[in-house]
């Protein structure tokens, strides 16, 4: 079957191990790969490509690095200035120059428009590239140790260690054409891989994996954290996913693919990361691929990314490609809204699968382009994906977008929501297909009982004949007096938070509790605190009590509250609350109720 994206694909001399977009133009992308140190006739390259059209993708600019010095193993393209753009890249020193205990393995290259380029579609290379700086990060180093990881937020970029006797990450400036070390952390495991993104001015948050482990790291001016564990991947009856890569959604969410034992399929998570006065991170939306695969690549984009890292993210649909040891590439889109001060995720949906897309070859790592909404374009929009492979092919497809519009708006006063883009191809749930199958049997045997007691009392021509079974005594069936009510829980939720929002069905439980108490002003020493809707964090907000386990007082109190709020009313009824937490309830109505 042939794919719905437009492709474009080139084949280079050299095998493939590191992808990188250019953040600042969504038609460059940089590869980089090689031989290795040696005499094997590969050598070890950097490569500028160019997409001169959807199926048409050039060569503009390369680079050969020294066939004595290990290949490219990592890339990643840091800022531009003025017309340059600088590529750091992870590429060992010769073993001779390892021996000796010096191993420059952070390279820098500048990449300069070409005053040759004549066309778009010429031949002559549009970009020059060329080695300006080299730096040792890593402390002692060893012939078994490579810079197998490497990443880049705004000015600043980490990097980690593989197959040495000391594992090590690192965090470096990369603000211009020398990288500056921050600091080192020894790490107890070999990360698995790595991410970094910024949360505040001259602030970032390195996230690495290990097995079933997850680290964090706080990045400051003046100083960088020492690892913190935030979540140890459970148990669940001998299917333990093990974590292969993650990458940073936004500051507070990160998505992460894992590899379930005996390449027996792969899980896509997103966890919800703690906050300052927490210490765990917490799984908040989770998606099985139905196929037995394990995972070797992941990559994530935002579809309305903010215009600057400390922005809101608001209301915004994320792409994320998972590859698989087959050569495909596994899509799935992920909802992220907000209500108030609420951060959900949702509709972790398939969307599609990209099979053999090079070949059977094994895919060494994928990136999507950096999309920024045009401001005045009525042409198609696409974010583009690019892929990489051991035999020396890169193939960049482009998926197509369009313009949306929620409907409704964040409150009833509020302004319309602003246009976003999403996937012009709809996603839809993995289990969609069993749920249908399901429901369509559900139909079957209520329409066969149905059928049957229509014939049971006359009240149609036998066809399944069970009236032959049954005896003529058989009793008398009645309809419940009273239909149950209407469930009116989103209804309730939507006044809470002052916007639509729906429950998780993930395991996050949300929170009724009272904020603050105001502070006092005369005339009005009856003041209530105001009501607020959270995610439940029980160091918080305290254990919370269902809905049932509040005693008949503090039903009354809550009742009564919620009520006067204006967020509920007796033609509501009680069900609205379940599956809710309440915190504790003070105030004047509370001290009412309570007598």
């Amino acid at each position: 079957m042939a794919s719905p994206f437009p492709r474009s694909n080139i084949e280079l001399d050299y095998p493939l191990f590191a992808l990188d977009f250019d953040p600042e133009d969504s038609t460059r992308v940089v590869v980089g790969g090689g031989g290795g140190a040696g005499r094997s006739g590969v050598g070890n390259k950097i490569t500028v490509l160019e997409t001169v059209s959807q199926t048409e993708l050039r060569s503009a600019g390369e680079i050969n690095l020294s066939r004595d010095e290990d290949s490219v193993m990592s890339l990643a393209v840091g800022p531009q200035k003025a017309k340059t753009t600088y590529i750091y890249a992870g590429v060992n020193s010769s073993p001779e120059s390892i021996a000796k205990g010096k191993n420059e393995h952070l390279r820098t290259l500048s990449v300069d428009p070409s005053k040759l380029r004549t066309s778009a579609g010429a031949k002559t290379p549009g970009a020059n590239i060329t080695e300006v700086a080299r730096t040792s990060l890593f402390e002692n180093p060893d012939l078994g140790t490579y810079q197998r990881l490497l990443r880049i937020a705004g000015t600043t970029g980490a990097a980690a260690t593989a197959m040495g006797k000391e594992p090590q990450l690192a965090i470096f400036d990369a603000a211009g054409a020398t990288a500056k070390l921050r600091g080192v952390l020894g790490l107890e495991k070999e990360a698995e891989d790595l991410d970094i993104v910024q949360t505040g001015e001259d602030e970032f948050q390195v996230a690495y994996c290990y097995k079933y482990e997850l680290y964090l790291i706080k990045v400051s001016a003046k100083e960088t954290s020492e690892p913190q564990l935030v979540y140890v991947m459970p148990d669940d009856h001998g299917e333990r996913p093990a974590f292969r890569a993650i990458r940073y959604l936004t500051p507070h969410f990160l998505v992460a693919a894992a590899n379930l034992p005996k390449r027996s399929g792969v899980v896509i998570q997103a966890y919800r990361l703690p906050k300052a006065d927490q210490t765990d991170a917490r799984l908040s939306i989770n998606a099985r691929i139905p196929r037995k695969i394990s995972a070797t690549a992941l990559a994530v984009a935002n579809l309305s990314p903010p215009a600057s890292p400390s922005s809101s993210i608001g209301d915004t649909q994320f792409i994320i490609a998972v590859a698989g040891h087959d050569s495909s590439i596994s899509l799935y889109t992920l909802e992220h809204t907000t209500g108030g001060t609420v951060e959900l995720l949702a509709k972790l949906w398939h969307l599609y699968t990209l099979k053999e897309v090079h070949g059977t070859d094994n895919i060494t790592a994928v990136a999507f382009s950096h999309f920024q909404a045009p401001k005045n374009n009525l042409r198609q929009q696409y974010i583009k994906l690019a892929s990489t492979s051991l035999q020396k092919t890169v193939a960049i497809h482009s998926i197509p977008l369009e313009k949306h519009v929620d409907k409704t708006p964040r409150n009833k006063k509020g302004p319309p929501r602003p246009v976003r883009y999403v996937t012009a191809m709809k996603s839809r749930g993995v289990s969609s297909r069993g749920l249908g199958i399901t429901m369509a049997i559900f139909v079957l045997i209520m329409a066969l009982v149905a059928q049957s007691v229509l014939e049971l009392y006359g009240g149609s021509r036998p066809v399944l004949g069970v009236q032959k079974i049954f005896p003529s005594w058989h009793g008398t069936l009645r309809n419940p007096d009273h239909p149950p009510a209407a469930f009116l829980a989103d209804e309730f939720l939507a006044k809470l938070a002052g916007r639509d929002i729906v429950k998780t069905t993930t395991g996050e439980t949300l929170v009724v509790y009272e904020g603050d108490m105001p502070t006092a002003t005369a005339g009005e020493d009856d003041q209530l605190p105001e009501l607020k809707l959270d995610v439940h964090e029980p160091s918080v907000h305290g254990p919370g009590k269902t809905w049932e386990e509040l005693g008949e007082k503090q039903k009354e109190a809550w009742k009564a509250r919620l009520e006067e709020a204006g967020a509920w009313t007796q033609s509501m009824g009680e069900n609205v609350f379940k599956g809710i937490l309440f915190g504790e309830i003070a105030g004047a109505v509370g001290r009412a109720v309570a007598g």
